[in-house]
């Protein structure tokens, strides 16, 4: 179509890798661009210009882009496979060892909020999931015992004073530091993914603590930073899967953590500009069933993430890739990365077992707290020069 208008996606870089994008652009038959956005910016663009693009990877923001009314209801009619999706809402109710936040404020109820019921219309197209923790170097069993249970509290642990960093994220990195604070200072949160304003000083003025004694090397924004940084001589950090897998392809003795104090879940779904209609927005819909057909997923699945509808995943993956992403078995051959490259070494076992088994370990959700103005403001004195 020469004469349609593209397609404006926008995204993270872990959700929309260069193979992603040329593969979207050589199978719809419309033109897209793409905008990789790794920082809190892009979140407040999608807020604040809606009509500055048409699809929205969110992760962890459907509260407020909904609230904001910078995205529109996605009709399950229009969508493949949303008896599936709604199937899934329903056997999913109530079970907290999977992907429940999901589904807890999917549906458009019929006042306008969002929540679990059922409904014709969502706000945003599940597409994948997983938890997150943190990575260490093999250099790290020279400080200590090889059998020490795995802790957040490493992250802020001074045997490794000047080779630990966090993600730069306010939203997650502040989850992921009141994991570390509760573990290294013998601490109990009420509720991790939404704290106090009493709590969000506890935590941010331990950073600021360990930030002055040169605890850490520096903070970052995406997982190819973060994988440069374990290259970089640091032990002990916040890591993304993907920055995992990269590390693992190129023969770095790294390991990933499967922590007492359990993990952060996540899950990252499409949205659609409140601002976009007509042609646009069949195009849109037109996006959002290419993500659903299994392939998208499958390639993420290469990195370490879920797809909320595993069944669509799998016919596209090998039946090694399946037992090794999903079943939690060792990997009975060398294994590729979503482009393709060997990735996963022959007898590697992912640490924390299957699926569920992994999802079973979430803690806590990525969300957004009451106190995010406060959480902002006190976060930008951790990260300031």
């Amino acid at each position: 179509m020469v004469d349609h208008p593209p397609l404006r996606v926008i995204g993270r870089s872990e959700f929309l890798p260069q193979t992603i994008r040329d593969r979207a652009r050589a199978e719809l038959p419309f033109p897209i661009t793409f905008e990789l956005s790794d920082s809190i910016e892009g979140l407040q663009r999608v807020v604040s210009r809606p009509a500055s693009f048409d699809v929205y990877h969110q992760w962890h923001t459907v509260d407020l882009t909904w609230t904001a009314r910078a995205i529109q209801p996605i009709a399950l009619e229009r969508i493949d496979g949303g008896a599936e999706i709604l199937a899934a809402a329903r056997a999913r109710i109530g079970d907290t060892g999977v992907i429940d936040t999901v589904f807890d404020r999917l549906f458009v109820q019929p006042d306008g909020r969002l929540g679990s019921a059922p409904a014709p219309s969502i706000a945003m197209l599940p597409c994948m999931h997983g938890v997150d923790s943190f990575a260490f170097h093999e250099d790290l069993f020279t400080l200590i015992d090889r059998d020490e249970p795995h802790s957040w509290g490493w992250l802020f642990d001074p045997r490794w004073t000047g080779r630990a960093a966090l993600l730069a994220d306010p939203v997650l990195g502040m989850i992921e530091a009141a994991l570390a604070t509760e573990a290294s200072e013998r601490v109990s949160f009420a509720d991790l993914g939404n704290l106090t304003i009493d709590e969000i000083d506890q935590v941010v003025d331990t950073l600021i603590r360990l930030k002055r004694r040169g605890h850490f090397r520096r903070s970052w924004r995406n997982y190819e930073e973060a994988a440069e940084l374990m290259r970089r001589g640091v032990l002990v950090q916040s890591m993304f899967y993907p920055g995992f897998v990269r590390l693992q392809r190129g023969g770095m003795s790294v390991h990933m953590a499967d922590p007492i104090e359990g993990m952060r879940g996540w899950h990252a779904d499409v949205c659609v500009s409140a601002a976009t209609g007509g042609r646009m927005l069949d195009a849109a819909y037109a996006y959002l069933n290419w993500w659903q057909n299994g392939w998208p997923m499958a390639c993420l699945s290469r990195q370490g993430y879920y797809g909320t509808l595993p069944e669509r995943v799998r016919p596209h993956m090998s039946a090694a890739e399946w037992a090794y992403w999903y079943g939690g078995a060792p990997a009975c051959e060398v294994l590729p990365d979503p482009f393709g490259r060997p990735a996963v070494p022959a007898g590697h076992r992912r640490p924390g077992g299957s699926h569920r088994e992994r999802m079973s370990r979430a803690r806590v959700w990525n969300a957004f707290m009451d106190e995010h103005t406060y959480l902002m403001r006190r976060w930008q004195q951790f990260v300031a020069p």
